[in-house]
This record gives C-alpha cells, sequence and structure tokens, in this order.
C-alpha cells in the first residue's frame, strides 16, 4: 500500500490565508492522486474554531480527495489523521479534526489503533493528538493504542522532542520515549522537513510558510511511502517564493544602515519571481552608538512582495527591540495559545491542576 502522509496545512492562517488554502489542496490533492491512504498529522486548521468558510472549505476538500482516491483504485479512500497543538481543545470539548471525523469524512486516530487490510497486507495506524509538550513523557506510557501484530505499523503524534530543538529541555520527551514496536513514525508540529533514525521517524514540515526562518527555504511538501518496499519519498509542492538575507554591521551610523538596506531590498526586487515574494532582511552587528534611533520608516516593497525587516542590531533603541521581539512571538502563537501557557505556568505556583486550569480556560474563552 502506499501512505501520503501531509501534515500542518494551518488553513485559515490570517497572515498568508491565500498561499494556506492553495498550498495545503495542493498537497493533499497530489497525495491523493498517489495514495491508497491519506495520513494528517495535526494543524490542519490554523484555530482551535475556524471560520465556517475555513470548516466547509477542508470538509469538501476531503470529499474530492477521497473522490480522487476512489478513482484512480486506492484499495479504499481512507483518511485518518490527529488534531495538532492549534486545534486542541479542552478533554470534553469537541475540536475540528473530530467533527470532521462525526461527519464521516476521516477517522480520528487520537489514542486509538486502526488496522486497515487489503490483498495479503495489513497495515496498522495508532496515534497521540497534540498535547501541550510538557506533558507528552507523562502521556505517551499510558496510551491505549498499540501496535498490531503481523502488520506494517505507524505511529502519528504531533509534537515537540528534545530532538527537534536546539536547546534540549529535560521536561520534555525524547525519540527514546516514543512507544516501540512501530515501524514508521510520522510527527507533525515541526515546520521543517527532517529524518531521524535511519528515515523511520519522518517530518513532513508544513505546506505554508508561518515563520520566516531559514530552514523555511527548503521545499514544502508531503511523504509518500511504500509498505512493500519501505521507501519513503518526499514529494514536494509548489509553494510561494521566501529569500531571508542578513546584513552585518561594525558601530555603523545609523544612515549607514538605512542606505545598505535600501540597497539591498532594490536587489531582491530585482530578481525574476515566479510569484509575488516574501522577503526577510535581518540586521545584525552593531551600531556606532548604543541607543542609537535608527529610522527604517518608509522602506518598503509595495505590491512586488511581503516584507520584513528584523532589526536584531546592538545599540538599537530600545522600542525597537521590543517590537521585534513582539512581533516573533505572534507569528509563533496565537493570542489563545500564549494566554493557555500563561495560565498553565501560574497554575503550577497556584497549585491548579494542569488539565483543570485548561478546562477553565475553554470555559471561559471565546473566540470569534
Amino acid at each position: 500500500m502506499k501512505v501520503a502522509f501531509v501534515s500542518d496545512t494551518h488553513f485559515g492562517y490570517p497572515r498568508f490565508e491565500a498561499d494556506a488554502s492553495a498550498q495545503g489542496r495542493a498537497a493533499i490533492l497530489d497525495a491523493a492522486k498517489r495514495a491508497d491512504i491519506l495520513i494528517l498529522g495535526g494543524d490542519i486548521f490554523d484555530h482551535r474554531i475556524p471560520k465556517m468558510e475555513t470548516l466547509l472549505e477542508v470538509a469538501k476538500l476531503l470529499q474530492e480527495a477521497k473522490k480522487t482516491m476512489h478513482e484512480h483504485g486506492a484499495c479504499s479512500p481512507y483518511i485518518l489523521g490527529i488534531h495538532g497543538t492549534h486545534e486542541r481543545r479542552a478533554k470534553d470539548a469537541l475540536n475540528p479534526i473530530a467533527l470532521l471525523a462525526h461527519l464521516g469524512l476521516m477517522e480520528d486516530l487520537h489514542n486509538k489503533t486502526t488496522t486497515i487490510k487489503f490483498n495479503d497486507e495489513r497495515v496498522a495506524f495508532s496515534g497521540l493528538g497534540g498535547l501541550p509538550d510538557d506533558l507528552v513523557k507523562e502521556a505517551l506510557p499510558r496510551l491505549a493504542c498499540k501496535p498490531a501484530p503481523d502488520a506494517v505499523n505507524f505511529f502519528i503524534f504531533h509534537q515537540t522532542l528534545r530532538e527537534f530543538i536546539p536547546v534540549p529541555l529535560d521536561a520534555y520527551a525524547s525519540i527514546d520515549d516514543l512507544p516501540s514496536g512501530h515501524d514508521y513514525y510520522l510527527c507533525g508540529h515541526i515546520h521543517a522537513r527532517k529524518e531521524y533514525r535511519g528515515g523511520k521517524l519522518l517530518l513532513s514540515g508544513s505546506t505554508v510558510m508561518t515563520q520566516q526562518k531559514e530552514e523555511e527555504k527548503s521545499p514544502k511538501g508531503y511523504y509518500l511511502i511504500d509498505t512493500v518496499s519501505r521507501h519513503a519519498e518526499f514529494i514536494p509542492i509548489s509553494t510561494r517564493p521566501f529569500e531571508m538575507v542578513e546584513l552585518k554591521f561594525d558601530k555603523a551610523k545609523p544612515s549607514e544602515v538605512r542606505q545598505v538596506v535600501e540597497k539591498e531590498l532594490q536587489k531582491l526586487l530585482a530578481q525574476k519571481w515566479a510569484d509575488k515574494p516574501i522577503l526577510r532582511i535581518r540586521l545584525s552587528g552593531s551600531l556606532s552608538c548604543a541607543n542609537s534611533d535608527l529610522d527604517l520608516s518608509g522602506i518598503g516593497a509595495g505590491e512586488e512582495a511581503f516584507l520584513t525587516i528584523d532589526n536584531q542590531l546592538d545599540g538599537a533603541n530600545l522600542a525597537e527591540g521590543l517590537s521585534q521581539l513582539k512581533m516573533e512571538r505572534m507569528n509563533r502563537a496565537t493570542p489563545l495559545e500564549l494566554g493557555m501557557a500563561l495560565l498553565r505556568e501560574n497554575s503550577k505556583t497556584a497549585g491548579l491542576d494542569a488539565k483543570r486550569a485548561e478546562e477553565m480556560f475553554e470555559r471561559f474563552s471565546k473566540e470569534e
């Protein structure tokens, strides 16, 4: 059988909503043309309570994907998946992935095992939906889902592990903590494509850019796994071009920095792009004197590109630095996620159980 793994499409992502829609659609439908089984690795939606229009868009897309799989002769149009951290809600609240499962558009794999038989093949899928990263180590040994005997076993999850981040945190689970007995481990949540353990642990990355980092310049797409040959192939999709450059300065005058930035921007805009690009210019190094007032106002790309200027210069004024920090945090998490993280952190000092804190947050927070 052919198994396709698509993750982190982030339908409804506000900054690049059209890209999330087009690129997520391209990945899912291309996978549907090639695969017998389609696995969705979480964060299919960008919000835990998506807009009705976004829900309808994804529902129609999954109907189309099932039809495509049936037409090309798939063993059966199976679509399976888990919720991600963006879709996660309190224990008794319905998340959008569970809703799609209730509508018969896919099967929710959270903490369960589904076995699929076709001819002489038997393939089993177990899943763990997105949890707060510091709770995963405790949750993994308690899972009810188990690998099936005499089958090719897949474990699908949506988390950060210690090996995935530059500075490992002891509270986070490790690759070694993953349940044993599975042939493949498919992980969402991390937006860059990665492979571990000789290709047995696969991270497909996101299909849309949500963080303007160097690693996002790599191709985006999905994995296609042949359960007979045990070969995993990464299938790229077409995405909006992204370019990131770093300009380094040593005790430069603010006027000199502005001049170099303007020159670099013109050089970038002069390139022949297939589509309107996303450009990020990062400034590093130092200014000629501390607390210099660096004026970058008026520098823009107009309708030619999506431009971000990331000022990391030593000596730049405090307001500029705080503004950049705030933007970085906004790019990484929604206000609801930040609020939930703050409540969970404070609940520890207040002696409130983390799960109870989440239930309270779910009850009193509203998302339009």
